[in-house]
């Protein structure tokens, strides 16, 4: 039976920062000397990080501290508390382990593979079909009957007209985030790349929006009026609570309820959440359901990514659309190589790519029209 590479540089990356318990080390004695690949894994894992690489990582450790929250949620030790002498080995892992590749292989070249984006403004557009871009509109804006207030990346509005059905659409492009106030005081979060479809009045029997990319949602209650959430392929419906949505992935569709009740339905089935569980529908296929970590699921509000032996090329989806950059794969094999770590979108893009770099399994550059190069 073929060894678990993906295991084994875990627990050797945990043995290196200081972080690894009883039980794993266990597990990875037990590896070393029953596998001979297992050994010159680790091996390879401590001659990389080895010498005058350690001495740059101490260098970097009062930048790296304020993050050991996000790596304890990165290795997922909820039960340990990491005392100040392990949080200095954890800090300096977090370089070696942000973007760490998890298969050294080396790929043959390719031709490169270009990814394009969108428009880079938060457009808004009126039931009418008139556009307003919000990445530029003043504060206060009065469109027809309608007055917006744009402030700090977040729209609510008042809206003259009491007739409903008007949909209005707000598109979110690759690189931005952006958080809208409904009429009826329900906020919706929306990540980048996400589509939100509303109307500026909600009338009839229920509340209905259409959302396409991943947003998080705080429902104003209204036991008279049921808030419907209208998803490639499926509905969801709810009263009042706070829950995640994620369609980026095509036909698919995520459902992470935080607190309340909502019942996802599709085509052919129908399921009720509880709090603490994620739906995920493909399509086709019966819903399934599964517990989440809502620190680690929700952590894209706050700007941070957390990932686990993501393959390389998934990372990039996720660096396209947080930074709205363009993408050329200089080596289209590289995307199948894997890396733990996070991302910050609050930091400048060549933070995480540096680290990435650092590792010796990735290298990148800027061309003269700011597309990233990844080779």
């Amino acid at each position: 039976m073929p060894i678990d590479e993906i295991q084994i540089e875990q627990l050797v990356l945990d043995e290196m920062s200081g972080i690894i318990t009883l039980e794993d080390s266990i597990t990875l004695k037990k590896l070393l000397e029953e596998e001979p690949g297992a050994i010159a894994i680790r091996n390879a894992i401590y001659k990389q990080f080895s010498g005058e690489k350690e001495q740059v990582i101490l260098a970097m450790l009062p930048e790296t501290l304020p993050v050991e929250k996000v790596w304890i949620r990165i290795q997922g030790k909820r039960k340990t508390r990491i005392y100040i002498r392990t949080a200095i080995s954890v800090a300096a892992s977090l370089v070696l382990f942000t973007g760490i590749f998890l298969l050294f292989r080396q790929e043959n070249p390719h031709q490169p593979i270009a990814y394009k984006l969108p428009p880079k403004t938060v457009i808004l557009q009126l039931p009418g079909g008139q556009t307003v871009n919000l990445s530029t509109t003043p504060q206060h804006t009065q469109v027809g009957d309608v007055t917006l207030n744009n402030h700090n990346k977040k729209l609510s509005y008042v809206s003259g007209s009491k007739e409903g059905g008007r949909m209005a659409v707000l598109t979110v492009p690759s690189g931005k985030d952006y958080t809208l106030q409904l009429s009826d005081g329900t906020e919706v979060q929306l990540n980048a790349a996400t589509r939100l479809q509303f109307p500026f009045t909600f009338s009839g029997n229920t509340r209905e929006v259409t959302i396409d990319g991943e947003a998080y949602l705080k429902i104003a209650p209204d036991a008279k009026k049921p808030f419907i959430v209208h998803l490639p392929n499926s509905t969801i419906q709810v009263l009042g609570t706070e829950f995640n949505v994620n369609t980026y992935d095509s036909g698919s569709v995520k459902v992470a309820l935080v607190k309340g009740s909502v019942r996802m339905q599709t085509n052919s089935d129908s399921l009720l959440l509880r709090p603490g569980h994620m739906a995920v529908y493909h399509n086709g296929k019966d819903i399934q359901t599964a517990g989440f970590d809502a620190e680690e699921l929700l952590a894209w509000r706050q700007g941070i990514y957390i990932f686990h032996a993501v393959a390389a090329e998934d990372m990039c989806r996720v660096v396209i659309r947080w930074y709205g950059v363009n993408v050329i794969y200089d080596n289209p094999g590289i995307g199948k190589r894997r890396f733990t770590g996070y991302i910050d979108r609050n930091k400048p893009i060549r933070h995480f790519l540096d680290d990435l770099q650092f590792t010796g399994h990735f290298d990148y550059y800027f061309d003269k029209d700011s597309i990233l190069h990844i080779r």
